[in-house]
């Protein structure tokens, strides 16, 4: 029986909702002679699970000359039977790529030296890298399939539906990283197809478009067929047209990415190989590339996300800090909204260099963090490390990456902080069908969060929106009583809870039609700072009239410095907005330019629900923008959840079905700081003055 299962909620693991604590484990790395008592200090610090990649290049270091069990950093029989006999489940991580600071990205040098069509290559033809692969390019498959199918001879006696521990396979690593990281997106000709009727890009644009003519229409080409049709890169768009050219090669691609992983995985089920798969996105603002893949995989499959704060001198902070928060916080929202228990497949172990260090107090503030702001599953990264391989590393002879455990097998200072935080979640894992709760929803479209490289210029870009969804209405909303949640406008919503709406310019006729619904339902609704006026293919499109009845917008407009709000007085930091010149019938307004008295906000009744536009963006600078936030919000009857004194202390309030209550106090500063908290969810508790620690998360039982 495999005793591993997960649900949007949580894990449930051996019969018990427990949270999946994994570590990463290279039985490549670390001696063997030492495996057993790292095991044995990984259960102790709270893990259930250890993960390991299974490096292509290790195991086939030479074309045909596979080899598994012959030393002991190949001995991946040897590793599965020790972790079962620990009492720990496994991860395994196929690949084909790894990354992990291994040469090539732990693909085979042969494979590029004697295999060069299989590079990705960008509009001109030219490769990025030497080991950026085309996913899809037939060579590659065909020498990947050969690898998995002697990964999967190893490792089926090993599997849970087996009675071994392999809990999990993950296919791939981080994908679409070693294309957009090292040059663009893969414009491989023979993987996509260019110029062949049958190719994969024609067969996809005659999918979309129909007829040679609603393209050239739509792209203002004279093309004379659909093989003829070549994307562009996104420097070169320069129209409306040459953006949806972009964009539908954009969209195009991510579809090659949902068909690779397929791919990977019906490998794996061939091969007999069955339970759970999962896949990492490579930081929180990559989610968003993925709603196709989690499509087409189905049931059984796990999204997770690497949440890294640092990693070198190249990182803007070097230890966890508020926008890290607010990453996370992201994250684990859209993990949620696309059907997942929110885990962190990378969840810093360490760092790959020696400086900026790693701390056991910035550490144990960004595992806090992570669990206060959705997290269900956990992979450290690593756990533990030891010697590469050899002529396998590219940063180091010994893989030590700061770990936990030291490669020597000595344990860091840092080893405390995981094992404090494992004493934690196991003392408190009701919290694994718990619920972080929200007054307010934030809805979005997936395309908003990934347009930047396809955005036209239109009043209100997606790119734009984008940074104010996050770096304005959601950091706000962390220094408000009211707490948010991320919500996909196409998703199911919440009428008890008003809709906060940051709206581009371009959104689809199903999202647009989405929130009228909620609102003349009876819905409350927030939107911000302009009204949609095209769909995602930038084609004219408003849903609006029947509720804007005659009103007329100007965007882009000077204001300020000050902006008047009815019951809060001037805000700051808003210098730009679009102005209602003429109010829908029925409207009332409630915000002005404090210069001019020009419009800037009105608040209107539409069916059951209440409408309130507000013209202005901003980057949260300063509290009386929360203060406006805040009075917009009880205008549209929202429930506050936790108000705090000190607005820089952000909380999170957590609740289950039987009512019990946990509040999570975050200072991820490098200063003291103290606070009074009201909790209005529940029935109203005040709480004592509160002096937190630097880098402190505080829980504190309802």
């Amino acid at each position: 029986m495999n005793g591993f299962s997960f649900d949007s909620t949580g894990f449930r693991i051996d019969g018990e909702d427990r949270y999946l604590v994994s570590g990463e484990f290279h039985y490549f790395r670390v001696p063997k002679a030492d495996w057993r008592r790292r095991m044995q200090l990984f259960r102790e610090a709270g893990g259930n699970c250890l993960a390991t990649y299974v490096p292509w290049l290790i195991h086939e270091p030479e074309e045909g000359d596979i080899r598994f069990g012959d030393v002991d950093y190949r001995d991946l029989a040897g590793f599965l039977a020790l972790a079962q006999e620990m009492g720990l489940k496994v991860l395994l991580r196929p690949g084909p790529y790894q990354y992990s600071e291994l040469d090539c990205a732990g693909l085979p040098g042969w494979l590029f030296r004697r295999y060069p069509e299989v590079l990705a290559r960008d509009t001109d033809g030219n490769a990025f890298n030497d080991f950026a692969v085309s996913y899809l390019h037939p060579v590659f498959l065909a020498k990947a399939r050969i690898y998995y199918r002697a990964f999967a001879e190893q490792v089926r006696p090993f599997m849970a539906e087996n009675g071994g521990p392999v809990c999990m396979l993950q296919v791939d690593n981080e994908l679409t990283g070693v294309h957009v990281w090292f040059g663009s997106l893969d414009y491989n000709r023979e993987t996509m197809g260019f110029g062949e009727p049958d190719g994969r890009y024609p067969r996809w644009l005659r999918a979309k478009y129909g007829s040679v003519a609603a393209m050239n229409e739509a792209y203002e080409t004279r093309l004379r067929s659909f093989e003829e049709a070549r994307p562009i890169a996104a420097a070169d768009r320069k129209s409306v047209a040459s953006c949806r050219r972009v964009k539908d090669y954009h969209d195009f691609y991510l579809g090659t990415i949902a068909e690779y992983a397929g791919l990977l995985a019906s490998w794996l089920r061939e091969d007999g190989l069955g339970g759970p798969i999962c896949h990492n996105s490579a930081n929180p603002g990559m989610n968003a590339l993925f709603p196709e893949t989690v499509r087409a995989m189905g049931d059984g499959f796990l999204l997770g996300s690497d949440h890294y704060y640092t990693l070198n001198q190249s990182w803007e902070q070097n230890n966890p800090t508020p926008q890290y928060c607010l990453r996370v916080m992201m994250s684990c929202d859209t993990l949620r909204a696309l059907g997942m228990p929110p885990t962190v497949l990378e969840l810093p172990g360490g760092s790959p260099s020696d400086t900026p260090p790693i701390l056991p107090e910035d550490l144990l503030c960004c595992y806090m963090s992570n669990l206060a702001l959705g997290m269900k599953g956990l992979n450290y990264y690593v756990y533990t490390g030891g010697p590469n391989a050899p002529d396998t590393g590219t940063t180091c002879d010994v893989y030590d990456y700061n770990a936990l455990v030291r490669a020597d097998g000595s344990l860091n200072g840092t080893y405390a902080s995981a094992r404090a935080f494992g004493a934690f979640m196991a003392e408190n894992s009701w919290l694994q069908r718990a619920h972080r709760v929200a007054s307010v929803q934030v809805g979005f479209e997936w395309n908003t969060l990934r347009c930047r490289d396809y955005d036209p210029d239109l009043p209100c870009g997606g790119a734009k929106i984008a940074h104010f969804l996050e770096r304005g209405v959601l950091y706000t909303l962390m220094c408000s009583r009211f707490s948010p949640e991320m919500t996909p406008v196409c998703g199911r919503l919440d009428p008890s809870r008003p809709l906060i709406l940051p709206c581009p310019s371009a959104m689809s006729a199903e999202a647009q039609d989405a929130a009228l619904h909620f609102l003349k339902s009876g819905g409350n609704l927030l939107v911000m700072p302009a009204f949609p006026e095209t769909d995602l293919d930038f084609h004219p499109l408003s849903r609006w009239d029947d509720v804007l009845r005659g009103a007329s917008f100007l965007h882009d407009q000077a204001v300020g410095p000050a902006v008047e709000i009815e019951g809060v007085g001037r805000v700051f930091g808003i210098s730009r907005a679009t102005v209602c010149e003429r109010l829908p019938e029925g409207a009332t307004p409630i915000a002005f330019d404090a210069r001019t008295g020009r419009v800037l906000g009105f608040e209107l009744s539409v069916g059951g629900g209440r409408l309130i536009w507000f013209g202005g963006t901003w980057e949260m600078t300063g509290f009386p923008q929360a203060q406006m936030m805040e009075r917009f919000l009880e205008r549209l009857d929202a429930r506050p959840c936790v108000a705090s004194s000190n607005r820089n202390v952000f909380t999170a309030l957590w609740t289950d079905e039987i009512g019990r209550r946990m509040l999570f106090v975050l200072n991820p500063y490098s200063g003291a700081q103290r606070t009074r908290l009201h909790v209005f969810e529940g029935g109203g508790v005040a709480l004592d003055e509160m002096a937190l620690r630097p880098m402190e998360v505080r829980a504190v039982a309802l």
